[in-house]
């Protein structure tokens, strides 16, 4: 079993992660984050720093609120580098902690973040890393695909940082490991010289050796489309008159699981099930003369139709009416197995200022904690919104005169909170009743 595997089971299995609980592929949320952030910002090589490079994972969220109320830039990778390099945010004169808590947050930053590009010329003094596992000797895992090591090569090689530039990790204790083989690194990863946890601090030594720039040998040009920054420096490299290679093989993980879905869930199922049907019916024999039937050919056969009297025509046509319709409804509900009549609703409501870090499955918990459960739920959470559409609000007895029993669902909706660091006031979920609108995603309450 992995590394990651083992921490990402062990930390579940033992209930030591805050939302999202699924952290399998992700950097864990663990619990004690606040505590182990708090225990960085105590250190001289935070007090030092001007300006910190954060990751944008949850865990390190509290690592860039603390930045910012200590009056220090950041810069904050934008996510999988799809559409820039970084978003540099700057500490906002006169902001409250709960402006600031906002700002830290992933939506905070697109928000409020300035994007950085190539030509930038600013000095990063320290980096702070998020890690799945990392040895006390300095090797560090992350998610497994390359984001961080990349971020770092791409600093290197525009001069943001050096080779000096000290590098943090913040982790759960239980994400320490005694020993990982030093084969399991490649000459592009990122080792840490300092390790935070909750209750420790751990300074590596000796430090390990960093990446010195962009290795393009173990790119692969699909990764070069998917990221215009890449692209980027790979023709300023050439003008410099750099040889750029990119490996042949496409091996990154990415692909790899891309490989993995198609033959786990290959588009042409239906005609591979069709094939395999054959086969069974090409072994398929008659008992009386041992012949298989397929030998034979097949002949479209001829049906003969009887001449129906008048009458009987005229008194049938209305039963074979009703019967075609029937089955053109029928075959409707066989082509589409999976529709479903729209419920009618009778009540929404609109909740409003939700946190950028919480999930539909955070916002199911805390209402089934409050006994509330929705028809539907209409998931925005990129807009910090979601709407919940009630139905059947009404008795069966009562007339549709008769108003809506709503004023109990909002009043036990009041002062709710959701999110790790939703403590103050301002941090309440906000309710309104809403229209209907419609449907962006509709999950069903009942699944989690």
């Amino acid at each position: 079993m992995s590394f990651r595997r083992k921490v990402w089971d062990y930390m579940t299995k033992n209930e030591l992660v805050n939302f999202p609980v699924n952290i399998y592929k992700r950097i864990p949320n663990f619990k004690g984050a606040a505590e182990a952030a708090q225990r960085l910002t105590e250190l001289d090589e935070f007090k030092r720093a001007q300006t910190i490079k954060i990751n944008p994972d949850k865990p390190q969220e509290r690592v860039r609120f603390l930045a910012l109320e200590a009056n220090k830039e950041i810069i904050v990778p934008i996510p999988r580098l799809r559409s820039g390099l970084f978003l540099h945010v700057t500490p906002v004169a006169g902001a409250t902690k709960e402006q600031l808590k906002i700002l830290a947050t992933m939506h905070g930053l697109e928000q409020s973040g300035k994007p950085l590009g190539l030509d930038s010329h600013i000095k990063v003094d320290l980096v702070v890393l998020g890690s799945v596992c990392v040895s006390q000797d300095g090797y560090r895992l992350g998610k497994g695909e390359g984001f961080a090591d990349l971020e770092f090569a791409m600093m290197m090689r525009m001069g943001t940082i050096t080779e000096n530039t000290t590098v943090i990790t913040s982790v759960h204790d239980c994400q320490i490991v005694d020993y990982i083989p030093p084969q399991l690194f490649k000459e592009y990863d990122v080792p840490v010289d300092i390790i935070v946890t909750p209750t420790q601090t751990i300074f590596v030594e000796p430090r390990q050796k960093k990446p010195s720039g962009i290795l393009w040998h173990m790119l692969s040009g699909r990764r070069l489309k998917t990221m215009q920054v890449l692209q980027q420096l790979k023709e300023m490299d050439e003008k410099d008159g750099k040889n750029v290679f990119l490996k042949e093989v496409d091996s990154d993980v990415e692909t790899r699981q891309y490989i993995k879905n198609r033959v786990k869930y290959p588009r042409n199922k239906k005609r591979l099930g069709a094939k395999k049907n054959a086969s069974n019916t090409e072994k398929n024999f008659t008992a009386e003369d041992g012949k298989d039937k397929t030998d034979k050919p097949r002949f479209p056969r001829k049906r003969s139709q009887k001449k129906v009297p008048v009458e009987e025509e005229n008194n049938s046509l209305n039963i074979e009416t009703k019967t075609e319709n029937n089955i053109k409804s029928t075959s409707r509900l066989r082509k589409n197995p999976r529709a479903r009549t729209k419920a009618h609703i009778d009540f929404s409501l609109k909740l409003s200022n939700i946190s950028s870090g919480v999930r539909v499955r955070d916002v199911k918990n805390a209402l089934l904690e409050r006994g509330i459960k929705p028809s539907e739920i209409i998931w925005q959470g990129y807009r910090g919104i979601c709407y919940l559409h009630f139905s059947k609000l009404r008795s069966e007895s009562a007339s549709p005169d008769q108003p809506l029993q709503v004023d109990s669902i909002v009043a036990n909706l009041q002062q709710l909170r959701i999110g790790e660091f939703a403590n103050n006031e301002e941090d309440f979920i906000h309710v309104e009743p809403a229209k209907p609108i419609s449907r962006i995603e509709v999950t069903d309450v009942t699944t989690v």
